[in-house]
């Protein structure tokens, strides 16, 4: 038997940063993963559909836009399967590279369907594994629907970007963050694409503006979005995809034998990740909170610290909401509406990008930037963005919201010019 200071179960975005960074503090590190190091978010996840929709950015607007830049081209056409080709190359190299860095920390790595015995012990290919702490990574899987058994002309988003070719048409039951991003950029590749959802309006929770925005992009792309549906019903289209959300793998790898209070399959746990029972801790879409592969990062951070002895919680005020779609989405901290319920003199600050040069000179005008803050101390309590760039520009307002940074604060940081950064500006 052999003996480890943590079990981490599952390779994904959390489970390997856990593991490198308690190999880091010197701890013996045993990580299990059954398919590829990386995840869902490395393989069919945030990788692959970021890299279609950055590559469905570029045709769309070289398709429509080109002539005003000046390129004249005739008969473009898109290649999918050079496409997908590329895919694969970036996703083999960025594997590559984390591979590399767990065996330079000396993370033993277990290739295999690990199976948990105990709180302190794991089985995996006949071997047993003891260690001192448990961490589960299993991350989620698609929801499946009854009403769309999944077969070749119905998938969900792990198999949609592993077909030959682009369908002629797409039905997406589900308006979530995965089936508008998936929207935006087949449509920009030609589809014909219609969407359908239960749910009255887009992005519920965030603010109320944002998911009106979207509608209106999606729907000047040609997309037909259908909400507040009874049910949703397939008509002629090729293919189906069902993003009905996603479900965690709390049912995976026996552990249901720890005994955790899971309701609905979300794993509970204190602020240091710690679920119902000691030494046990429990990260990322395992938690059902905020599904995103930088969730999971900062939570691996948390519990790597909570094992070596720190007393950091976790924060999820500070998590950003990203959405990949066209134009992108980004927030961070409260809404509009979320503020006003806290506090009693909320103010609100809003920039086009229609102002800002930097958009003017890449031809991406609409959206704007709305900085929510306390009328009486000008703390910045929630910044949200929609427009080019907007989720790598969420980054520097993750700094203003996490550092409680005031109005008068920001007025004395000199934005360059000219950038799209100049939008979070105070005059």
């Amino acid at each position: 038997m052999k003996k480890f200071d943590a079990l981490v179960i599952g390779g994904g975005p959390g489970g390997y940063t856990a593991a490198l960074l308690l190999a880091q503090q010197g701890k013996t590190v045993a990580l299990f993963e059954k398919r590829r190091i990386g995840g869902s978010c490395l393989h069919v996840g945030c990788i692959p559909t970021k890299l279609l929709q950055s590559a469905a950015f570029r045709y769309h607007s070289l398709s429509k836009e080109g002539a005003a830049w000046g390129i004249e081209a005739d008969n473009i056409r898109f290649n999918f399967k050079a496409l997908v080709d590329r895919t694969q190359k970036t996703l083999s190299i960025l594997e590559r590279g984390i591979v590399s860095q767990l065996s330079a920390a000396k993370v033993e790595v277990v290739q295999g369907e690990a199976q948990i015995k105990a709180k302190d012990l794991v089985e995996c290919n006949g071997e047993e594994y003891r260690g001192t702490s448990l961490i589960l990574a299993l991350g989620s899987r698609p929801r499946q629907l009854p009403a769309f058994p999944l077969g070749d002309d119905v998938v969900t988003s792990d198999e949609l970007l592993s077909q030959p070719r682009l369908p002629k048409s797409l039905l997406i039951v589900g308006a979530g963050i995965i089936g508008l991003e998936f929207a935006c950029l087949y449509a920009q590749l030609g589809v014909k694409v219609r969407m359908g959802d239960v749910l009255p309006k887009l992005l519920p929770n965030m603010d109320e503006e944002m998911g009106q925005v979207i509608l209106n992009s999606v729907r000047k792309l040609g997309a037909e979005v259908e909400l507040g549906l009874l049910e949703v019903n397939r008509k002629d289209e090729e293919m189906v995809l069902v993003s009905a959300g996603r479900v965690p793998n709390s049912d995976k790898a026996g552990v249901g034998n720890l005994g955790l209070k899971a309701p609905g399959g979300k794993i509970e746990t204190n602020g240091f990740l710690e679920t119902s029972v000691p030494g046990v801790f429990a990260l990322g879409d395992m938690t059902g909170k905020y599904p995103y592969a930088h969730t999971a990062y900062e939570h691996a951070r948390i519990v790597a610290g909570k094992i070596g002895g720190g007393r950091e919680e976790m924060d999820d005020f500070k998590v950003p909401h990203v959405v990949f779609t066209s134009p992108e989405i980004a927030s961070v901290g409260f809404t509009e509406a979320e503020a006003k319920g806290r506090f009693k003199n909320v103010k609100v600050m809003k920039h086009n990008f229609a102002a800002n040069s930097k958009a003017r000179i890449l031809g991406e005008i609409g959206g704007w930037s709305k900085t929510v803050y306390d009328g009486d101390t000008g703390v910045i309590l929630g910044v949200h963005v929609t427009g080019p760039e907007a989720t790598d520009l969420i980054g520097e307002a993750c700094v203003l919201v996490s550092q409680k940074i005031t109005l008068d604060q920001l007025d004395k940081v000199v934005h360059p010019h000219p950038t799209l950064n100049e939008i979070f500006g105070t005059h």
